[in-house]
């Protein structure tokens, strides 16, 4: 049994949702509910926080020395490892709320919330910190609903991923300026995605909000819409969960899951060597009770894991 070894609920107040984590070095972040930025070590010793950091926090990522993040305000935020903010702030130019966030090196990609359904109602932006006052990309005709993932190309950085609750995950090329010709492949996943990011240099997966988990092979050539998928379908009782976390493509690749009802978080290997086959499991007993967990971190030279959940905890277990 695996019982957790550290719990916090750093400071925050009762019914607080934490949403998200991050990690730079020494240092970890979360984001929750009451539009706050914490940081924590890795004994989940609370360190500092600015409140609020947005109106309506959305997301969080790591940047340079520090973190980012974005919200439902329309604006960008970096700050530093003390939580103090840095000079770059970002706005979106049309004042939509932001609902995804990657960045690469100089590079920032922001995807925005939908308030009506149609083309043009959501961008993919993309901002260069050089000249942070405009984005100089805006690509707003290949979703029409709101961008839930980004996602850089590992080795490729030109090549930008997005997955939306249109159920469509769409891969650009961002060194291209017209939307037309900079739209590389067009994947279909028939439900609103829930994450989607690089598995591998050549492969895309996409896991939907209905718990559908398949990988697509990247196109060599425009042309290809829909290449070979691996559809491994409802993951649900293949993994006895009720709701996929996320996908973390790191080393090993892991599947995080959860079960509410069990109480229980489980982290699953990806198998290559198996075609990407369910490999051997880690059950978290307790996970975030019977609250969702909303992010889980691997720490593979730790050995270790976090998560976060709609209880408002961060909890830590050694795997």
């Amino acid at each position: 049994m695996r019982e957790a070894q550290g719990n916090s609920t750093l400071g925050t107040a009762p019914d607080t949702y934490l949403y998200s984590l991050a990690r730079n070095g020494n240092f970890f972040a979360t984001i929750g509910s009451d539009d706050s930025l914490r940081l924590f070590d890795g004994s989940l010793k609370f360190l500092n926080k600015p409140s609020p950091a947005h109106t309506g926090i959305s997301c969080l990522s790591t940047y340079e020395n520090g973190f980012i993040t974005a919200g439902r305000d329309g604006l960008v935020r970096c700050w530093d490892a003390r939580a103090t903010r840095t000079g770059i702030e970002l706005s979106e130019p049309r004042g939509r709320g932001f609902s995804s966030l990657a960045c690469h090196d100089h590079l920032i990609a922001v995807g925005t919330e939908s308030t009506k359904e149609g083309l043009g109602d959501v961008s993919v932006l993309l901002y260069d910190t050089r000249n942070p006052s405009a984005p100089i990309r805006d690509y707003a005709e290949s979703h029409t609903d709101s961008i839930t993932q980004l996602a850089f190309h590992p080795s490729q950085p030109n090549i930008l991923l997005s997955g939306s609750t249109d159920g469509l995950v769409s891969l650009f090329d961002a060194n291209i300026q017209e939307e037309e010709d900079a739209l590389q492949q067009v994947l279909n996943s028939r439900a609103a995605v829930h994450c989607s990011g690089f598995l591998s240099p050549t492969e895309v997966y996409i896991v939907t909000t209905d718990e559908h988990f398949s990988i697509h092979s990247i196109s060599d050539t425009a042309t290809a819409d829909n290449p070979a998928v691996l559809d491994i379908g409802d993951v649900r009782e293949k993994l006895q969960c009720m709701y996929v976390v996320d996908l973390l493509a790191g080393q090993q690749p892991v599947i995080s899951c959860g079960h509410n009802v069990n109480r229980t978080l489980s982290i699953v290997q990806l198998d290559q060597s198996r075609s990407w086959s369910f490999g051997s499991t880690i059950d978290l007993p307790g996970a975030h009770g019977e609250e969702v967990v909303r992010d889980v971190m691997v720490l593979e030279q730790e050995r270790k894991a976090i998560g976060c959940g709609e209880d408002g905890h961060v909890k830590v277990w050694d795997v």
